[in-house]
């Protein structure tokens, strides 16, 4: 199948003013629906942006496969909506006034795991690591374009649906040391019963690690397993959700135990 080709977005404007104008519609590509899956219908999205032109064109886009959309044009506002609105997903970009992305996710991830999808922009590499290390799920870099934006909505959306639907599977807890994971709450509890808040990326990392005691895994075959897409140019999102992970479950994160690093390759779990 052949999509028709849309145009992209960049941190001042859309060269895309409506899909109009490109002749795309759903109703003439219902393919296009594989896109996002079906069980994504109605999941709510809250876009949190300081850009009205960008935030009208994502939410155009989004509706037409069937998304409720909300919009917040700062960090103060979007703080309350993910309150009220309870989003399934949030779109949330680093520059912004009053409050930035970076505070607007620290913020969210006190009592929050939702799937937080970053914008930023193109060539900061810092930005991108200290916002997964915050708690950012995903990222995109401007420009980016509306298709890859809703193919990644569609990714972190199944993930967080999967992780739901363990809690109905077989699978039991893993205990290692004094971590415990129990897949079907997607908690870590550490010795005196500490819980330890992860989010659904770091959860996902940390089972699919602990699964499998001493299997050294690459940078580019984690991000294919958890994020399920492939790993781009300078690419280094793995390293710092471990860097973070690290800091949650490990007493020592620059000796750690548990995760450990194997020069040039990649990670595993220590056998215990």
């Amino acid at each position: 199948m052949t999509f028709t080709s849309l145009p992209y977005c960049n941190q001042s404007r859309l060269l895309l003013s409506s899909h109009a104008e490109t002749g795309w519609s759903l109703k003439n590509h219902p393919g296009d629906l594989h896109l996002l899956d079906l069980m994504s219908i109605m999941d709510k999205i809250l876009i949190i942006d300081d850009d009205i032109k960008l935030i009208k064109n994502i939410e155009t886009y989004l509706k037409d496969f069937g998304y409720q959309t909300e919009a917040a044009l700062n960090g103060v506002d979007g703080l309350k909506k993910v309150k009220s609105f309870q989003p399934d997903l949030v779109i949330l970009d680093l520059m912004m006034p009053e409050l930035d992305g970076l505070e607007v996710c620290k913020e969210i991830r006190k009592d929050n795991a939702v799937p937080i999808l970053m914008l930023t922009a193109r060539g900061k590499e810092s930005d991108i690591v200290v916002g997964l290390e915050v708690g950012a799920d995903d990222y995109l870099t401007k420009p980016f374009s509306l298709r890859e934006l809703a193919a990644r909505i569609k990714a972190n959306l199944r993930r967080t649906k999967t992780a739901q639907s363990i809690s109905v599977s077989k699978e039991k807890p893993l205990a290692y040391g004094d971590l415990v994971l129990d897949p079907a709450k997607r908690e870590v509890v550490k010795k005196k019963k500490k819980k330890i808040t992860l989010t659904s990326t770091e959860f996902d990392l940390l089972w699919l690690l602990a699964s499998h005691p001493g299997v050294v895994f690459s940078r580019d075959r984690l991000l294919d397993e958890v994020r399920r897409r492939e790993l781009e140019p300078f690419d280094r999102s793995i390293d710092a959700h471990i860097s973070h992970l690290r800091k949650k479950i490990e007493d020592s994160p620059r000796d750690p135990k548990y995760i450990l690093t194997v020069w040039s390759t990649g990670y595993k779990f220590k056998e215990i």
